[in-house]
């Protein structure tokens, strides 16, 4: 056997010996990564005794959270007492989720999401808002049947549901570049999947990078997905209205609904500076 094949066989050698290092070193990185989420920090106990009312509006509890990674922390329905006087009586659906970002969870789900009013970013050299001023951010979500209804987020301190100017489209989870094409749906690999090898790949490649929010560790499997904020909340007013919104109706709509959310919020807050309150007395 000669020196130079000889030399080659060692090279071939330690490279296959780095193959196998870095595979065990990927499969290990990957195990890790794969642990469950940490438990959030709000229960359904932070939440006894909480019993929103308003001379106006009627509530009603739908949704309470029932594990300790659930982002979804409380929701209720709302709706006028008087129904004729808001021209609107519609439902509104007041959620308060572990901080998510709003726009790309919709855009996932086929919605075109637009910004309709922005009360989140103050102009450089304002001086901050006082205390008890809620930040918002008005949506137009349109499915894509056509439906259009307008939505409210703030985003609030998960310690004592105090406001804060933070954007719901800064949070990281979940955060995508493009979102997934309706038509399409992951199967696995069949002989169907042959016939457009280079378009179904990536595809597959682009749901794969979605899912991983964008984020290069998380798609090779080496960090934990994004998840939903345990230090802000999202706070979401949703109208549930049988009816499109349209152009004609969106100015009071969204009336409607910034007046739920506002007045949801002020629930929110006056609960959370009970509960701080009571935390640092204990």
């Amino acid at each position: 056997m000669s020196a130079s094949s000889s030399r080659r066989e060692w090279w071939v050698a330690i490279l296959l010996v780095l193959c196998v290092v870095l595979v065990g070193f990927w499969e290990i990185g990957s195990r890790l990564a794969s642990r469950p989420f940490d438990d959030l920090r709000l229960s359904a106990e932070d939440f006894a005794g909480f019993r929103p009312a308003a001379p106006l509006w009627r509530f009603w509890l739908v949704h309470m959270k029932a594990t300790p990674t659930e982002p979804t922390v409380i929701a209720y329905e709302a709706r006028r007492r008087n129904e004729g006087a808001s021209g609107v009586g519609a439902p509104v659906l007041v959620r308060l989720v572990h901080g998510y970002n709003m726009v790309d969870c919709m855009r996932i789900k086929q919605y075109q999401v637009e910004l309709l009013t922005d009360r989140c970013r103050a102009a450089p050299g304002d001086p901050p808002a006082p205390g008890g001023t809620l930040p918002v951010q008005v949506w137009r979500l349109t499915s894509h049947a056509g439906k259009r209804m307008v939505w409210v987020t703030s985003m609030l301190r998960a310690s004592d549901f105090a406001a804060t100017d933070a954007d719901t489209r800064d949070m990281a989870f979940p955060r995508v570049g493009t979102p997934d094409d309706p038509a399409w749906a992951p199967t696995g690999l069949k002989w169907s999947s042959f016939r457009h090898p280079v378009r179904n790949f990536r595809l597959f490649l682009r749901s794969k990078w979605n899912a991983s929010r964008s984020d290069l560790l998380t798609f090779l499997r080496l960090r934990q997905p994004a998840w939903a904020s345990d230090v802000l909340l999202t706070m979401v007013s949703e109208y549930h209205g049988a009816d499109s919104v349209t152009e004609a109706t969106e100015h009071a709509v969204s009336a409607y609904v910034l007046d739920a959310h506002e007045i949801m919020y002020r629930q929110f807050l006056a609960h959370g500076g009970l509960a701080a309150r009571a935390a640092q007395t204990q």
